[in-house]
């Protein structure tokens, strides 16, 4: 979870009654159905795939194709291998003058830093990043412990590295110690040289020095000098975090780095955090010969939060003036950041949002130490937080905003008035990207037209001119030239794996990469229907679903529901399901249909479909589930009697739900790392939809699935967790593992050792794979494994 799962900085640069016999008469019907033996034959729209741009990297598919069965698509492939990941050149990095833009492509495990010229096309190379990274690595020994859980993070290489001011250098790290490379030698030079590891590294605005996390404080080194200096100081109090978000506060509002360089360098404002009033979760590591214990700072719901302050801190006198807190523990500073262009150039703003969430105020820090509000975002239920602002040249600001019910872009004045609504519409601006050239136009990501594609979209700063960039159907997002004369789209559909695309305004000029996975040439992929469902009482829903290559509506297929179900988050979409969605390929060549619907309280459909879920998590979002399960059973060739279900985190709570709360829809299913009861969550999280624990006990109860341990049938749930898990505790399966025993209930259980809330290595990601495919083999009655 960013909550169970995913982030809530959208553009970011990511109870009630008891399901049950009280629910008898929902029932669904298809819209915009697309047929199923056309389904069998050919991709839906939402997956077709563009012909290859002249001169890109193409699979060059044969024109006779085996089956996915006779192909190399298996999860050994997939997840002990890695054979299908994508190519797709990553670390994007655009020169000052949008001009060129740097990433890194990867051919045969060999890395290069390459450079794109924009006008020209032409593509040269800067370093052997595979070579670079050898050469720094034998020269500086590990000084960073791998941590708990974590076994890849000795000598673990960061990238992307950050392009300096000045275009001429690179700055990362390696094995804990920042270094730095020229571009024009490939000169690497380490620049510092500590036990501790260097974090959240920043360039100062001038190239000529750079701040750093360290074990809890901030610091400076000089590039000239070497000279470091330590700018705060802890004094021993490890309960103190400056610079560096504590957990939840990273978790789920994707603050991670803490401090920002002011435009002049001469200043750095910085968030502390005070976690003493947070208890400790202990989390030990059992494969040590004397278990290791880690003491995570973790927040439960209806619990004490960190104590925050933002100060700003000169770097002449090394003092800090506070200027903003989170008044004590109710409330959150959220983000921040100085102002670098117009009338407020040099101005530090900040996101105050009250515990409850239901207030978030834009601020303004005035030269005096003093702030003022710029814009206020209210909602009885819950704040989404959305993208950062984006403050202009001639003194106002762009500013996203759900007060007409669906998130749109507006323009304020610095004195706090609106001045005109940029967007309006029964749809959503996703995120915002950046502006055009002369930044008068503004570039941004929307879902109109259609709620499973995400196109690109630029629009006059006086609301006039809005365009779609993108034509192609499927999920878009742009990575923006500092002067705005160019962009890069990074696209794909479900059945085209991610491509990079270079764009002048709405013109198309090359394909950068088309990312052809090699491995996929001669596989046949099953192509995924993507079509709206309708509840009894009008609500409609968007469902998917693969089926098998070798489907036939007259023969009985077992089914799998793959399901997340938590507020925000959107399953169905024309993109490319990579890992996961090879996942359901391989399911479906062993003869299951799988399916994902979006219930109630998804993403993407508007401030008022997504809040449904307030104070009932576990509630409408398992009716819908099982009520798209009927349907499904209910089309020609499905299996009403071997229907299973799976998911992580929330997906794992839902499924849990689903298995004990419709048993008589669901026969099996697998359930990760699950929240068996809110109450042991996080704050930010838990009390965003569902209050404080005392203020809505009844809710916590009837969505929790330690409320519902007798209605699972024997033998039907496999439950497995990581039992180093940080985010939603091996305590939740705990917990469920104790209540169900007590209730005199067969299951199946596996604990994975030093693994967090993901799975991580080959060897792991294959077992946990293989056992949940063997599991709906036995349970469902798919095809033996080829």
């Amino acid at each position: 979870m960013v909550g169970p799962g995913r982030s809530r900085r959208t553009g970011r640069r990511g109870t009630i009654p008891v399901f049950g016999p009280s629910h008898p008469g929902i029932i669904m019907r298809a819209l915009l159905l697309v047929p199923a033996l056309a389904i069998a034959a050919a991709c839906s729209s939402t997956g077709s795939s563009p012909a290859p741009t002249s001169g890109a990297r193409t699979p060059g598919a044969p024109e006779t194709r085996p089956s996915a069965r006779e192909s190399g698509l298996t999860l050994e492939g997939i997840f002990g291998r890695d054979d299908f990941a994508s190519p797709l050149a990553t670390g994007l990095l655009w020169r000052g003058d949008g001009a060129s833009f740097l990433y890194r492509d990867e051919v045969e495990k060999t890395t290069r830093l390459l450079e794109h010229t924009v006008a020209t096309g032409e593509v040269r190379e800067l370093l052997d990043w595979t070579e670079l990274q050898a050469d720094l690595k034998s020269r500086r020994p590990d000084h960073v412990k791998p941590a708990m859980g974590d076994t890849n993070r000795t000598g673990r290489f960061s990238f992307p590295p950050l392009l300096a001011p000045t275009d001429d250098r690179l700055l990362g790290t390696v094995a804990g110690d920042l270094y730095v490379v020229d571009l024009a030698s490939g000169a690497a030079t380490f620049v510092t040289d500590a036990p501790g590891e260097e974090i959240f590294f920043r360039w100062r605005p001038d190239g000529a020095a750079v701040a750093f996390a360290r074990d809890g404080d901030l610091f400076v080194v000089d590039l000239a000098s070497g000279r470091e200096r330590r700018l705060t100081d802890r004094g021993g109090e490890t309960t103190l975090l400056n610079g560096v978000a504590d957990w939840v506060h990273e978790e789920e509002v994707g603050l991670k780095q803490s401090f920002w360089w002011s435009p002049d360098g001469g200043s750095i404002a910085y968030l502390q955090f005070d976690t003493s009033p947070i208890p400790v979760v202990p989390i030990t590591d059992e494969l040590d010969l004397v278990g290791g214990l880690e003491r995570q700072r973790y927040p439960k719901a209806g619990g004490a939060n960190a104590r925050v302050r933002l100060g700003v801190l000169e770097l002449a006198t090394g003092e800090t003036t506070w200027v903003a807190s989170g008044d004590a523990p109710e409330a959150y500073l959220v983000d921040a950041a100085w102002i670098a262009e117009g009338p407020a150039a040099g101005s530090l703003w900040y996101l105050w949002l009250n515990r409850d969430q239901t207030r978030l105020e834009l601020r303004l820090v005035e030269p005096s130490g003093s702030s003022r509000t710029l814009a206020v975002e209210e909602n009885p239920r819950w704040v989404e937080l959305g993208p950062d602002p984006l403050f202009l040249a001639d003194g106002t600001f762009l500013w996203t905003s759900e007060q007409s019910g669906w998130r749109h872009l507006y323009r304020h004045g610095l004195d706090g008035s609106r001045r005109d609504a940029l967007t309006s519409g029964a749809w959503a601006v996703t995120a915002v990207d950046g502006l055009g050239p002369g930044g008068a136009t503004v570039l941004f990501r929307s879902n109109e037209g259609s709620h499973v594609d995400t196109h690109v979209w630029s629009v006059g700063l006086d609301g006039r001119g809005k365009q779609r960039l993108t034509e192609r159907p499927g999920t878009h997002a742009a990575n923006v030239a500092p002067d705005g004369g160019a962009w890069l789209d990074r696209w794909s559909t479900t059945a085209m794996p991610p491509r990079l695309d270079l764009y002048r305004g709405g013109e198309l000029v090359r394909t950068v990469d088309d990312g052809a996975i090699a491995a996929l040439a001669d596989v046949q992929l099953a192509p995924t229907e993507q079509q709206r469902v309708e509840l009894e009482d009008g609500t409609q829903l968007w469902t998917s679903t693969v089926r098998p290559l070798t489907f036939d509506p007259n023969r009985s297929h077992p089914a799998v529901v793959y399901v997340y179900g938590g507020p925000g988050s959107q399953l169905v979409r024309n993109a490319w399901g990579g890992t996961r969605g090879l996942y359901h390929q391989v399911l479906a060549q062993r003869g299951a249909v799988v399916f994902t619907l979006d219930n109630r309280g998804s993403g993407g459909r508007g401030a008022a479909f997504e809040r449904q879920l307030y104070r009932r998590l576990g509630s409408l979002e398992v009716a819908d589930q099982a009520a798209g399960a009927r349907w499904l059973a209910a089309q020609p060739g499905i299996d009403a009697s071997r229907i299973g279900i799976y998911g992580g985190s929330y997906g794992g709570f839902m499924t849990l739900n689903c298995l004990m709360r419709a048993p008589d829809v669901f026969r099996s299913g697998v359930a990760w790392a699950p929240v068996t009861d809110f109450r042991f969550y996080d704050t930010i999280y838990t009390e965003r939809y569902m209050d404080r624990p005392r203020d809505n006990s009844e809710g916590y109860t009837m969505g929790s699935p330690l409320a519902h341990v007798d209605g699972l049938r024997d033998g039907s749930l496999l439950l497995a967790h990581g039992l180093m898990d940080n985010n939603v505790h091996f305590q939740n399966t705990v917990e469920l593992l104790d209540a169900l025993v007590k209730a005199g209930k067969h299951f199946e259980f596996m604990a994975y050792p030093r693994t967090r809330h993901g799975i991580r290595g080959e060897a792991k990601r294959l077992h946990f794979h293989r056992l949940s495919a063997d599991f709906f083999a036995r349970t469902l009655g798919l095809e033996p494994a080829p």
